[in-house]
């Protein structure tokens, strides 16, 4: 008997929390955001940037504001869902994005994951057209500290990232790779920066900020 072949289009559900920042997001854009401005957009590594700090040298010389529209636990399926609510109805001009590690935890396949990712740039650029979209490659993990039924790996993550590229490259959208800055020797992300081997600390966050801030458009 076969099984039936999982839907990983519509892989992961929203819990109460996730789905209220969603729609938070929603109000948000709908009744206080600019259009014209930045977004950052992803799951809990952008969820949790100290944007606000890191990047107020930017707004004040740019008059930008800058929008987190993270979701903690985000997948690129989930992505998707709320890309014109939570981000396009603004038209941004910069939008920087992280997404991926979360596909690859709960078992998305690559090719769906690279499906979202193209989704979401062309969507973007048919909102927006001149949007300045700023992709990050997917950041490496620290294995050791990792617990053992994660299905993460830094093997997967590179896999990720080199099919990422080539949609970037597709879509004439910038790609940064901060792996080798915030990665020690053995290509694993530092201690230093991490409690959990996963999310990451101000001092990474000042590193990725630093070099994503000359990509924006004022």
């Amino acid at each position: 008997m076969f099984k039936k072949k999982k839907d990983f289009a519509k892989h992961t559900e929203y819990n109460p929390e996730m789905a209220t920042k969603k729609c938070n997001y929603t109000l948000l854009n709908q009744q206080y955001a600019l259009k014209n401005q930045t977004v950052l957009l992803g799951d809990s590594i952008t969820d949790f940037f100290n944007y606000y700090e890191l990047f107020y040298d930017f707004c004040k010389s740019s008059g930008q504001a800058v929008y987190n529209r993270g979701i903690s636990g985000d997948t690129s399926d989930r992505l998707v869902e709320r890309l014109h609510d939570n981000v396009l109805s603004i038209e941004p001009k910069n939008i920087v994005l992280l997404i991926g590690t979360n596909d690859i935890s709960r078992g998305v396949p690559l090719s769906v994951s690279v499906q979202n990712l193209e989704k979401i740039i062309t969507d973007s650029k048919k909102v927006c057209p001149d949007v300045n979209f700023v992709v990050e490659a997917v950041y490496p993990i620290n294995e050791s500290m990792r617990y053992r039924s994660d299905k993460r790996s830094n093997k997967k993550i590179n896999e990720m990232n080199t099919e990422f590229f080539k949609i970037c490259q597709k879509h004439n959208c910038v790609w940064l790779d901060l792996s080798e800055k915030l990665s020690d020797q053995q290509g694993q992300l530092k201690k230093e920066f991490t409690f959990d081997g996963l999310h990451i600390n101000v001092k990474a966050y000042q590193i990725i900020s630093e070099n994503i801030t000359p990509l924006l458009i004022k």
